[in-house]
């Protein structure tokens, strides 16, 4: 993995924090050392995790980070530049809402 991949990893990262700060959704990242992928879904706030039968997915997206499965190091960055910018968009609505 190379720095561009962590660097994405990291904003992708960033993103989800963010996500999570505005307090509307819960955005989940998950790393897979043993086959190079990410997970990321959000859920809305309200998500009972107890329940896992109830739960509403607004997002829910694998990408792998490994050359063997994700394509090109530059395909990897422009796949997880591509889902932070839709996890950006969760913060859309808590934008809004401030103005």
């Amino acid at each position: 993995m190379n720095n561009d991949i962590r660097n994405a990893l990291l904003d992708l990262f960033s993103v989800c924090l963010e996500v999570n700060g505005a307090g509307r959704y819960h955005a989940h990242m998950d790393f897979s050392a043993h086959t190079d992928s990410v997970t990321v879904y959000v859920l809305p706030a309200s998500t009972n995790y107890q329940d896992t039968s109830a739960r509403t997915y607004l997002l829910d997206k694998d990408i792998y980070v490994s050359r063997h499965l994700g394509g090109t190091d530059q395909q990897i960055v422009a796949n997880l530049k591509a889902l932070s910018d839709r996890v950006s968009e969760f913060l859309l609505p808590a934008q809004e809402e401030a103005a």
